[in-house]
């Protein structure tokens, strides 16, 4: 186990403590999204309406952003080690539910248990891994856990699919329990026992939203969400629009997802280079890719380079957001500000996918959905311009002025 000492000289975050993050991210990435791999499975072997099953990934979402913020409020004195550890348990065992739920109430009590701990496991995997790194290694470090997110839908979901089909619905669960087991035995054996104050508590805490800095990049963080996923989660009428075989969609949305997992990287190793200019550069890429996939999208390769296009400059945004958000939280309250950062996030995700339904429901063609987002991702941009333009730094990262310049 680190010391609390060894945390005041940064050394960088060790091999072992960044597997297990990245590992963790990939097992709660897997577990939010394999719903949607195996709902013909579930609605069977459950007996109840897909629509029903449906709910269980809204279940789980509703309470991440709802209790995250919350929950960030009442454990805002609780070491990071110890808020990790119970979290962790608690996500175990109501995946190890999961697995064994004979019902679908049951199923969904325990959607509700997974989704109120995973905003809370994910900050204090973010806020111990930017404690910990080096100068200038912040961006790539925060991207190790959002690559685990990517990698989760690119590798996770099909993987849990496989299993359903193969072994049954209750083994997709059981590969996530025991992924969130061997997390939980690294985090014990490595993770640092920091026991230093990370800001204000209580109500007091509140007041990190007010901040420029902050709210902006939350703002920021819905609107890219928004933007993005008008056209990302209707990756598939968006291909098939274009006369695609449904047989072929499969292996294009993976080559979607290693477009993804390519822009995490670049997106962290651009944010050390300088977060504000990463996210004004990651932020304006991806209207402009939005703009390029609405004007090539009604071609068949026009639709797959589109696509893969968003996903690359997207997912670049997801470490400089993240880093932005913490470092300008710093001293105050930056579990609160993850907190409403991933709230934002998934209410952006939300949003998107109303007024994308919406769109396709009045007879818009998919091909025109990548104009939904641009509007959003210019006002964001616009946003990171504001911020970068603040003359006064913030006395929580004063020292790290040039950075935002």
């Amino acid at each position: 186990m680190i010391a609390s000492a060894d945390i005041s000289r940064p050394v960088g975050v060790p091999r072992l403590l960044s597997f297990a993050f990245i590992l963790g991210a990939f097992a709660l990435g897997t577990s939010e999204n394999v719903i949607a791999g195996i709902l013909p499975r579930l609605s069977e072997a459950l007996d109840v309406p897909i629509s029903d099953v449906g709910l269980l990934v809204t279940a789980y979402a509703g309470t991440a952003v709802i209790l995250g913020p919350v929950l960030a409020l009442m454990t805002a004195r609780m070491p990071l080690r110890t808020l990790t550890i119970a979290a962790m348990t608690i996500y175990a065992g109501g995946t190890v539910l999961a697995a064994a739920a004979p019902t679908y109430p049951v199923l969904m009590v325990s959607r509700i248990i997974t989704g109120s701990m995973h905003t809370p496991v994910l900050v204090a995997f973010m806020l111990t891994a930017l404690r910990l790194s080096r100068e200038g290694e912040r961006g790539r470090t925060v991207g190790r856990i959002t690559l685990g997110l990517g990698v989760a839908t690119v590798i996770g979901v099909p993987v849990g699919n496989a299993l359903s089909e193969t072994l049954g619905w209750q083994w997709a669960f059981a590969l996530i329990a025991a992924l969130i087991g061997a997390t939980l035995i690294i985090v014990v054996a490595a993770f640092p026992d920091d026991r230093s104050a990370r800001g204000e508590t209580g109500w007091r805490s509140l007041r990190v939203l007010t901040r420029a800095p902050v709210a902006g990049g939350v703002a920021m963080t819905a609107l890219a969400g928004f933007g993005a996923m008008a056209l990302l989660a209707f990756a598939v009428p968006f291909l098939t629009s274009t006369g695609i075989d449904d047989r072929a969609v499969a292996p294009l949305l993976l080559l979607h997802g290693a477009a993804c997992l390519a822009g995490n990287v670049i997106g962290g190793k651009f944010a050390d280079r300088g977060l504000g200019r990463a996210l004004t550069l990651s932020l304006g890429s991806t209207g402009l890719a939005l703009l390029v996939a609405g004007l090539i999208g009604g071609s068949v390769v026009g639709a797959v380079a589109g696509l893969a296009l968003v996903g690359i400059t997207y997912s670049s945004t997801f470490p400089p957001l993240n880093t932005w958000i913490a470092t300008s939280a710093e001293g105050i309250a930056p579990d609160l500000a993850l907190a409403v950062n991933s709230s934002a996030f998934n209410i952006g995700i939300a949003a998107a996918g109303w007024v994308g339904g919406a769109a396709l429901a009045a007879g818009h063609r998919a091909a025109h959905l990548p104009y939904l987002g641009i509007g959003a991702l210019m006002i964001a941009v616009v946003i990171s311009l504001l911020l970068r333009h603040i003359r006064k730094a913030p006395a929580a990262y004063e020292a790290d002025t040039a950075l935002y310049q």
